[in-house]
């Protein structure tokens, strides 16, 4: 049996990352350990029929998008003076495909999905501010709150990934709610300055409080839960 080489965590047979630290195990071991297998490699199909229904999904939902987005050009052409609401009903269907596309996990690294899910939505915005021909609220309001919030939650998964609780999924409840504790007075703060041009904190530091608190009350729960009860709750939440 195998241990890893950085926190000395006992290996599993098939394994290639420590579960716990992620560190990588040397290809040379990897090697050895295929020329020395008995049985054959397992083949996961499970992600073969995942990508299956998830081709499906989305093929089905363009074709339903692209039928209303037909329907919107015929009405739009039929009805006179022309309705700006057809704009915009066009323009969040096709950023309603990119978002189905973004959510189904084409794009596998989750940082890279975040990131374009928040560059969409400014996009989204701003295209929505542009119908009316001066840009006013996706600037001021749109691009700030989209880029914090983008920000605020990419650093909060690189801060998972490194950490050492990558195993342990019940802290990732714990992870967003001190993301958002840090995210909610920052938008506050936008807001304050656009209404009234100064920086104040009233509602986000009660939010932020009760959300530090709660993820520590969680976290204190799982450290001090005895052991079966930890393995039980792993078996019926799967965390």
């Amino acid at each position: 049996m195998a241990y890893c080489c950085q926190c000395g965590v006992e290996l599993d047979e098939h394994a290639e990352k420590c579960p716990l630290c992620n560190f990588e195990v040397p290809p040379a071991l990897v090697k050895d350990r295929d020329k020395n297998r008995i049985y054959p490699r397992a083949v996961n199909a499970h992600t073969h029929q995942t990508d299956v229904i998830k081709n499906k999904i989305l093929y089905a939902y363009s074709l339903v998008s692209l039928a209303v987005v037909l329907i919107l050009l015929v009405l739009n052409s039929i009805l006179q003076p022309e309705h700006k609401i057809f704009q915009y009903a066009m323009g969040c269907i096709v950023a309603s495909i990119l978002y189905v596309f973004l959510l189904l996990g084409y794009i596998k690294r989750l940082t890279r999905i975040l990131m374009s899910l928040g560059l969409l939505t400014w996009l989204l915005c701003m295209f929505l501010d542009s119908i009316d021909g001066v840009f006013t609220w996706s600037i001021l309001w749109a691009m700030p709150i989209i880029a914090v919030t983008t920000l605020v939650f990419v650093i909060v998964r690189i801060l998972y990934r490194r950490g050492k609780h990558t195993n342990h999924f019940i802290f990732i409840p714990i992870y967003i709610c001190l993301g958002l504790a840090v995210l909610l007075p920052l938008i506050e703060l936008i807001i304050q300055y656009n209404l009234f041009d100064r920086f104040k904190l009233t509602w986000s530091l009660v939010s932020t409080i009760s959300l530090v608190c709660f993820s520590g009350v969680v976290a204190g729960l799982y450290y001090q839960m005895p052991e079966y009860i930890k393995e039980r709750l792993i078996r019926i939440f799967h965390v």
